[in-house]
């Protein structure tokens, strides 16, 4: 291990890439900053340096998380704007769910972290700038015909949705709930589910 502090992106990068794989394998909850400055090969004060506390280094992971999070729902949106209003809502909500489980650690530090989940504006405009794209779906869905409900309470209901089912994923408890098919996979569980509630909303 460097007894240096490296300046700049670098150092930075690699701290955030220990801290999710750490993350992954205990949950963010359980990492210590001497773990994850151990883990990137890094002086056991780089993480204070970078991020200022332990609280701080998972902040900078949820913020890369929701910014990721942004991109992947509007590919996805890209792909299905062919589609049907109510599918275009179903294939929104299962991207989120997809991407809860491709990455677990980015997840729990966006959304299930309660230490940075109080009174920080930055990281409140920054979860809304991740859901933005959703909301505007609906409002086009709704436009269109294809949804008749109110505009905000629709997209309050699949935004629980889509989170309550990538916690239930995320934590591995999703499979076995269906016993006709107890074999499925997660995702096609979450599948079910989805389109359930979607075909539900007024």
């Amino acid at each position: 291990m460097t007894d240096t502090i490296p300046t700049g992106a670098p150092g930075r990068a690699a701290l955030l890439r220990a801290m999710e794989e750490l993350a992954r394998e205990q949950g963010v909850n359980s990492v210590g900053l001497r773990e994850v400055a151990r883990r990137a090969g890094l002086s056991h004060a780089a993480p204070t340096h970078f991020f200022g506390s332990r609280e701080g280094m998972i902040r900078a992971l949820a913020l890369e998380g929701l910014a990721l999070l942004d991109d992947e729902l509007c590919t996805a949106q890209e792909r299905a704007a062919h589609l049907p209003g109510r599918e275009r809502l179903v294939q929104d909500s299962l991207e989120f769910v997809a991407f809860a489980q491709r990455n677990p650690a980015h997840f729990d530090a966006m959304f299930r972290t309660p230490s940075i989940a109080r009174g920080d504006e930055t990281l409140d405009r920054a979860r809304l700038a991740a859901l933005a794209g959703l909301r505007a779906l609906v409002v086009e869905v709704h436009a269109a015909g294809d949804i008749t409900g109110d505009v905000e309470s629709t997209f309050l209901q699949l935004c629980a949705m889509s989170h309550g089912i990538a916690s239930l994923a995320v934590d591995g408890v999703l499979h076995g709930f269906d016993e006709i098919a107890p074999s499925d996979e997660a995702m096609g569980v979450a599948e079910r589910i989805i389109r359930a509630q979607v075909e539900q909303l007024p």
